[in-house]
């Protein structure tokens, strides 16, 4: 065993390093793995919240729908996408689709 003295005066065990770098290591890997777990449970969270809203725009009647520039087929596209995407960004690009047109189609049309 290998002593050394540091810049402090204070004499210490080289043979000790080795293990405090390894509990770092394994420290660090720990956090990375919590993170990702608890990013992946985030992102579950906001998939279940945009379902839910998917749901409430649902419980919406037709004229309703209508108003916000929606129809029911809209809703069933959205509820086909895959779990974790955001069924509500497909709804907001059809509504924009369809105002883009109208407003396309007003600039158009002959006077």
């Amino acid at each position: 065993m290998e002593m050394k003295m540091s810049i402090h005066g204070e004499i210490r065990s080289s043979a000790v390093a080795p293990v405090g770098e390894l509990m770092a290591v394994l420290v660090l890997a720990v956090a990375r793995t919590l993170g990702a777990g608890l990013k992946a449970a985030a992102g579950v969270g906001r998939a279940m919240e945009r379902r839910r809203t998917l749901n409430e725009l649902a419980g919406l009647d037709d004229h309703m729908l209508s108003d916000i520039g929606l129809t029911r087929s809209d809703l069933r596209d959205a509820t086909a996408s895959p779990m974790l995407s955001d069924p509500t960004l497909a709804l907001a690009v059809r509504v924009n689709e369809r105002r883009t047109a109208s407003r396309l189609a007003r600039a158009v049309r002959p006077s």
